[in-house]
């Protein structure tokens, strides 16, 4: 801060000259000048850093830190050349200054304990601020600002100061914020704005010499921020690259700015000449943050300096998974098995369905056996990251906003509960465009075996016995989330999953059954139908349920049939055998018994000749084993035999209902999308195998 702060200095004198105005002392002019080329805007910072996902780098946390402690002293400083400007001499200049000490040390010792107490009488830090709080709060907020008016300070100093001693515990401060920014930003920001523009006159750039000055207040805000820190930083063992940007986010004005050249326009230490020349050096320095800051710190530069960071950078920039492929295989080469499972929790709601998930992948040591599965996942928090101020808030906090957070607190304890030891939990604010990339990111950097989402929309998927959801509905809107949820099968090197709840997790209008889960795979065949059989065997081998395969074979004598069953060797051997295999030999491997050995895995062979006969079959063989809202079925989401646009699925449902729910169909899959219209009961989880190749994509529409 101190070299941009004394190229202010420096620049001054062309400035007052310019200026030319004997009753603004050159001191004060010269100190104010020197404020406004050092501040740093800490909220357009942080939202930069959110947005080009810099937070968890070193050089967010370093910009961050030093961007806070720049934001301070500016604003003290600031305090300092606003009571010079309101004095007639030195000595009335520290009586104003040291007053206003006096009233922030008033305000901290003894306003802070009594606004503390009066937000736990309230209940403020459980439940949120109550309306008697908001009002103590904004009655304080302009009591304090009258106060430093009248010391001879601006008022914005009353209300930052009032701002400080505010409790951060509980997210209070967030809390407030987001009460009282709507009307900010909707009133009181426009209305500054507008205010702002209307001072600001374009006009007065009419000469070179104007023109010149532009110029160089330009460079030199910029060569003095950028280059003080981009030294620092260097001199702190950090790369050029990283230094560069440290230096180019620290030179962003932003809003701070423009509410600093405001108070020294108001105080009459800028005429409209010197205030616009500044103000379009804030606007220029504010844009340039973001491009610069991406061409000099990309994303693959970024991941080769964490790579190095571990010590284990690799021979290209290019990110290669290694070790553990993810799949659906047991591996028991190194101790227990280890399934890892990642996860988006953005709803209060889908949490039940979810967990009841957790619970059937969950494996309980038997006692004298360590656990021979251990079941890892990872629950990521994705926020939108808006224009609101309170974003940014949390985003300061993020650590205090991830602990009070009530969806990762209620899979914490549940995993605490269940005995789950490895459960990662992470809270991020992001754009939604970014929501697919963050999953894959990290499903590839913790090499995960499956990426299960819930889907989410605003109706529930209607059964065929719930004739009045269905005469009621006026269709099935997808929103936000249902849309991030459906793109993520365009992830390609990962195995994903669909979790569709259907009573699964609630079950609150059935008694609970004392019976064995069921599960259920219909199997056309196909490296998805492979992964969703492999997932339904780790069911069964965890839970002990009963697992039926449908094996569907498409003939036009309908005349395959039979049924054969799995021995409990054969099921572990189809899950430790990682070969690449065809539908015939792994089903053959897998069910190599015709009488029951008590496994509770059959296979029945059924044979359809169209999609309609297919789903009729499956649906009949879902009701001879009494399949529930409380079982499940599990199916890849590409099958051989249907393809995306097969006719056939347009006999089974109105033209009506196509039209509804056609965004479910492009999802799902033909075979599941008429099964979920049909009276199939059954909560569904819709499985995608990885591509044979990285860069096949595979897209969902």
């Amino acid at each position: 801060m101190a070299l941009p702060f004394g190229l202010g200095i420096a620049v001054s004198v062309g400035l007052y000259k310019l200026q030319d105005d004997p009753n603004v002392p050159f001191s004060s002019f010269m100190l104010f000048l020197g404020v406004a080329l050092a501040i740093t805007a800490f909220p357009v910072l942080a939202r930069i850093l959110a947005e080009l996902k810099l937070l968890r780098t070193k050089v967010g946390a370093i910009t961050m830190a030093a961007g806070l402690l720049n934001d301070c002293t500016a604003w003290v400083l600031l305090a300092l050349v606003v009571a010079l400007l309101n004095s007639s001499g030195g000595l009335e200049a520290l009586y104003v200054f040291l007053t206003t000490v006096a009233f922030a040390l008033f305000l901290i010792v003894f306003i802070r304990p009594v606004y503390r107490r009066l937000c736990v009488m309230t209940g403020s830090f459980e439940n949120g601020p109550s309306p008697f709080l908001m009002t103590v709060t904004l009655m304080m907020v302009l009591i304090s600002a009258f106060v430093t008016d009248i010391i001879g300070v601006h008022p914005i100093f009353g209300g930052f100061l009032a701002g400080v001693i505010v409790p951060h515990e509980g997210d209070l401060a967030t809390k407030i914020t987001e009460k009282t920014e709507d009307m900010v930003n909707i009133i009181f920001l426009p209305l500054y704005f507008t205010l702002s523009g209307l001072k600001t006159q374009i006009g007065l750039l009419d000469t070179g010499t104007v023109w010149g000055y532009v110029i160089c207040v330009i460079v030199v805000a910029c060569f003095g921020k950028i280059s003080g820190c981009t030294l620092a930083s260097k001199a702190c063992g950090m790369t050029l690259r990283e230094s560069f940007a440290i230096g180019f986010l620290m030179n962003c004005k932003g809003l701070v700015e423009l509410i600093v050249l405001n108070i020294g326009h108001d105080a009459g230490v800028l005429n409209d000449q010197i205030f616009v020349i500044m103000v379009v050096m804030a606007l220029i320095t504010t844009f340039m943050t973001t491009p610069m800051v991406m061409w000099l710190y990309p994303e693959w530069y970024q991941k080769q300096r964490a790579e190095a960071t571990r010590g284990t950078l690799a021979a290209s920039l290019r990110v290669s998974t290694t070790g553990k492929e993810p799949s659906f295989h047991f591996d028991k080469t190194n101790g227990p098995d280890r399934f890892c499972m990642v996860t988006m929790l953005n709803r209060l709601e889908v949490v039940p369905s979810m967990m009841s998930l957790f619970r059937l992948l969950h494996q309980s040591p038997t006692k004298g056996d360590p656990g021979t599965s251990v079941l890892e996942i990872h629950a990521l928090r994705l926020l939108e990251l808006t224009q609101r101020a309170s974003d940014v808030m949390k985003i300061r906090d993020q650590r205090e906003t991830q602990r009070y957070d009530p969806v990762l607190n209620v899979i914490r304890t549940f995993g605490s509960l269940l005995g789950i030891d490895a459960l990662h939990t992470r809270l991020e604010f992001l754009m939604p465009s970014d929501y697919i990339k963050t999953l894959a990111d990290h499903g590839e950097n913790v090499q995960a075996d499956l990426i299960l989402l819930p889907w989410v929309a605003e109706r529930p998927i209607p059964l065929a016995d719930d004739d009045q959801l269905i005469e009621n509905a006026s269709g099935f809107p997808i929103n936000n989330d249902a849309m991030t949820t459906a793109n993520a099968f365009s992830i390609p090197h990962l195995t994903i999953g669909l979790f569709i709840d259907r009573g699964l997790g609630l079950g609150l209008d059935e008694e609970p059954t004392l019976s064995r889960l069921q599960v259920c795979v219909p199997f056309c065949g196909g490296q998805d139908d492979r992964a969703a059989l492999l997932l339904a065997l780790r069911l069964q081998v965890y839970q002990n349920t009963d697992l039926t395969v449908m094996r569907l074979l498409r003939t036009l004598d309908g005349a395959a049939s039979g049924i054969s069953y799995a021995s409990q060797q054969s099921i572990m051997d189809t899950l430790r055998d990682t070969r690449d295999v065809d539908d015939d030999v792994f089903i053959d491997t897998l069910f190599t018994l015709t009488s029951s050995e008590n496994t509770g895995v059959r296979c029945i062979t059924l044979s359809y000749s169209s999609l309609e006969q297919a789903v009729n079959t499956v649906t009949s063989e879902c009701h001879a084993i009494h399949l529930g809202k409380q079982d499940l079925l599990i199916a890849g989401r590409h099958q051989p035999a249907f393809s995306p646009r097969t006719p056939d699925v347009r006999t089974l449902i109105s033209a009506s209902d196509q039209i509804q729910y056609k965004e479910l169909r492009s999802v799902v899959g033909p075979l599941v999308y008429s099964l979920l219209l049909s009276d199939v009961k059954a909560s569904v989880v819709v499985i995608q195998a990885p591509s044979a190749s990285d860069t096949e994509q595979r897209s969902p529409f």
